[in-house]
């Protein structure tokens, strides 16, 4: 007797139902226990498990404006190197990654002048490397894509682009007018250099109103203090987590300050930030115990 054709339908959703649950289950496997991508990576790492389940489907679903590329293909691209700063473990990197990289691979832009590098995201190693490639290029927020002509940096796409990964790109390689996502940290960069962070008489508030009309969060300048932290540049963590605190008076920036105080030593102004903290956000069992810790220390 011939099955009849709901038979055949039933009998086809179940097998469907099994082979998706199955690859949910192997998916979700991989999820639990992706190894960390650090240091210099090669592309096709990505179109292998577990990274591929990320990868793959934003690699594919990434439709690029035709008519940017086709002004893309005329700026001779190739004469650029390019590098990417991400984290195997980053929702950024994982979203933005495979948008430039499907836009380069169109382009057929030459695999040995892209370079990928996985960066830490431990407290103690943020954002770094195990070869220290990010070394002097402050990397604060991943993924971030630099561009180079020759040894000099022409532009940076931070995060996420600004208008698209392509328009961005093709404001970065014909020298116009372009601004990246998180307009401090420029600023911030040029403070640095000039040693401006360190000097122990500089004033917070003046930095603050400086740095007022380009930071829209608190996460911002956050991102920025604690890899300065990891770097082991306290002073000027604890700069830019004042001038945070300046611009958000929140429990969250007074308890990053009180951290980079209780790192540096500086017990007495560990209190007096993890106290503020404390007054502006009592219900948080966190900040009152590393407070009561270092009151009994």
């Amino acid at each position: 007797m011939q099955p009849t054709f709901e038979k055949i339908n039933l009998n086809g959703m179940r097998k469907f139902k099994l082979a998706l649950a199955l690859v949910l289950f192997v998916s979700s496997a991989f999820a639990q226990h992706d190894p960390k991508l650090l240091g210099k990576v090669a592309l096709d790492r990505f179109q292998q498990l577990p990274y591929a389940t990320w990868y793959a489907p934003d690699y594919s679903a990434y439709v690029p404006n035709a008519i940017v590329l086709d002004q893309l293909k005329k700026s001779n691209l190739s004469k650029y190197t390019i590098t990417i700063f991400f984290g195997s473990w980053c929702g950024d990197s994982k979203r933005e990654m495979p948008k430039l990289t499907k836009v380069l691979d169109l382009l057929s832009f030459p695999k040995n002048k892209l370079t990928l590098i996985g960066v830490e995201d431990s407290t103690e190693l943020l954002k770094q490397s195990p070869q220290r490639e990010e070394m002097g290029l402050n990397i604060y927020r991943v993924p971030t894509f630099i561009i180079y002509d020759g040894s000099k940096e022409i532009g940076r796409i931070t995060e996420s682009p600004a208008e698209s990964m392509e328009r961005d790109l093709l404001k970065i390689v014909d020298k116009k007018e372009y601004a990246s996502n998180y307009r401090a940290f420029p600023i911030i960069n040029q403070w640095l250099k000039k040693g401006l962070l360190k000097d122990e008489n500089i004033n917070p508030r003046g930095l603050a109103y400086q740095l007022k009309p380009v930071v829209l969060s608190e996460s911002e300048l956050n991102a920025c203090g604690y890899v300065l932290m990891a770097q082991a540049n306290l002073y000027e963590a604890i700069v830019i987590f004042r001038i945070n605190a300046n611009l958000f008076p929140t429990a969250n920036c007074y308890d990053s300050l009180g951290e980079a105080y209780a790192k540096a030593g500086q017990k007495e102004k560990a209190i007096q930030a993890y106290e503020v903290a404390a007054q502006l956000d009592p219900n948080n069992m966190d900040i009152q115990e590393r407070l009561k810790k270092l009151k009994a220390g």
